[in-house]
């Protein structure tokens, strides 16, 4: 199989191929491609975590947050964000 890379990528290649990086055209499209099918994967991981909520959506039970809310919300987050921080900035 021939492929043929773009002016811009190619330029990319031979300077990672130049520095010693990689050996040839060849490694380097491997990596890519094992590099998209990692992402790939990944992304079908995130697609079943995040499912089970989207059905909760689905059938009605989120919660409905307006402005003020939201900012609470986040608020919150920051705040236990920071305590866990301080927390371990003083155990260490």
């Amino acid at each position: 199989m021939t492929v043929e890379i773009p002016p811009d990528l190619q330029q990319f290649v031979d300077q990672i191929i130049g520095a010693g990086d990689y050996k040839s055209e060849a490694d380097v499209v491997g990596q890519a491609l094992r590099l998209l099918q990692e992402r790939q994967r990944r992304i079908e991981e995130l697609r079943r975590e995040i499912q089970p909520a989207l059905d909760r959506l689905d059938r009605g039970e989120g919660i409905e947050l307006d402005d003020e809310g939201l900012d609470a919300f986040f608020e919150d987050v920051k705040a236990r964000s920071q305590a866990e921080s301080a927390a371990e900035r003083e155990s260490q």
